[in-house]
């Protein structure tokens, strides 16, 4: 399977090319792991991780995922914080 897109061949986006590349090296399976890798990965560590410095710097009491809740408690319960 070949990523022929008009678009590509007049401006270059290099998030495409490194999609593209990843793909050709390593197939579809592999690809799709890795969007979702940096997907989830972005929104746990930038999105939460920020949420929960305003929690404990501000105190503003912001919502944020049950994963980050559940490290959050952790962290807490180890007395680390």
């Amino acid at each position: 399977m070949s990523w022929n897109f008009p678009l590509l061949r007049r401006w270059n986006f290099p998030i495409i090319r490194k999609i593209q590349s990843y793909y050709r090296e390593n197939g579809l399976g592999k690809l799709l792991l890795w969007i979702i890798f940096i997907v989830i990965g972005t929104k746990v560590v930038i999105i939460n991780g920020f949420i929960a410095l305003c929690n404990f710097l501000f105190g503003v009491g912001w919502e944020f995922a049950p994963v980050g809740k559940w490290i959050a408690n952790k962290i807490l319960y180890l007395g680390v914080m």
